[in-house]
């Protein structure tokens, strides 16, 4: 960022490779959707602390070699170096990027919530813009707090420039903030051993004196300061969505805050199992199973949801098939 005109770009800072692909939304999904919550309860808020991080490292970096330049192009033109104002120019610049972060990560995090591609993507892009918008407006008011009528900006001629500059950063430090989510959810685990399916009888309630959960049978799923009772049976998978977890029940969806690791010891009676580091499925509800080359499978639901399921889980869905025809 140059300080003789205010802009605000932080695109020196920042690698521009973006890595293509969809891991997350694609038809069959993809195993490196590790379920890190499961495995390493903190491994979703380290990951958030080691994104910001990050991009606070990359943002300062960008800083401070853009006032080293600013320097050097006073040195040249002028003779002489004043450092006060880069210096200003620059803090103002990163207090307003590093702020607006959660706003960023928020948009991101949507591409992982297990909403439809079109409606995930809407939100990053919203966030972004956002993102770019709430940046260059907050960088604005803190150097006219600090400069006054030392610092000029003309919105009708400065704005729409410098606007488009800085939601080419926040893609940037978009896509930093992914892959960075991205290498935590893949970091390697031990698979957790597969429980497998209890026969149907024994998943009936053993006989016990009356009790409210026997006259009020179900599963209480909590939502901030409201829980909702759902019939087991309606549960047709849950998923991992980073610091919640996503149930699909027969009627709709519900996300709550919580890890996969806690809701698979909770639905065990109930018949789920993880057919994935990132899912459980409730076997009973499953109508299809398509096996594939690499080892994983495909479960097919009977509310005609289609769920990825991962080869070292395999032996899971081996009952369905052994008293098949051959």
């Amino acid at each position: 960022m140059s300080t003789t005109q205010p802009e605000n770009s932080i695109e020196r800072g920042i690698d521009r490779r973006v890595e293509p692909g969809w891991d997350e939304q694609a038809e069959f999904g993809d195993e490196n959707r590790g379920d890190v919550t499961a495995i390493r309860p903190g491994g979703v808020k380290r990951g958030s602390m080691l994104a910001y991080g990050w991009v606070a490292l990359l943002i300062v970096a960008s800083g401070v070699v853009n006032v080293f330049s600013s320097v050097s192009e006073f040195k040249l033109s002028a003779g002489f170096a004043p450092l006060r104002m880069p210096v200003l120019l620059e803090v103002t610049s990163a207090i307003a990027w590093i702020l607006f972060l959660p706003l960023l990560r928020s948009g991101i995090t949507q591409l992982r919530v297990g909403r439809s591609r079109v409606t995930a993507v809407t939100w990053a892009v919203a966030a972004i813009l956002l993102y770019a918008f709430a940046h260059l407006v907050t960088m604005v008011g803190l150097r006219k707090l600090l400069l006054g009528d030392g610092y000029s900006f003309h919105w009708a001629t400065a704005f729409p420039h410098e606007l488009q500059k800085d939601v080419v950063s926040s893609l940037m430090v978009a896509v930093v903030i992914w892959l960075t989510d991205r290498k935590v959810l893949a970091m390697p685990v031990s698979p957790m051993p597969v429980t497998p399916v209890p026969p149907v009888e024994a998943l009936a309630l053993p006989p016990a004196g009356p009790s409210i959960e026997a006259a009020n049978p179900g599963l209480w799923l909590r939502d901030g300061a409201t829980s909702f009772r759902v019939d087991p049976c309606d549960i047709v998978a849950v998923t991992s969505a980073g610091n919640y977890v996503e149930f699909s029940l027969s009627n709709g969806r519900r996300l709550i805050r919580g890890t996969l690791a806690r809701e698979e010891d909770r639905l065990k009676p109930f018949g789920l199992v993880r057919v994935h580091r990132a899912r459980l499925v409730n076997l009973a509800r499953v109508v299809a199973v398509e096996h594939r080359p690499a080892g994983d499978f495909a479960l097919r639901m009977d509310n005609g949801e289609t769920i990825a399921g991962s080869k070292r889980y395999r032996n899971v869905v081996a009952t369905f098939t052994e008293n098949t025809n051959r």
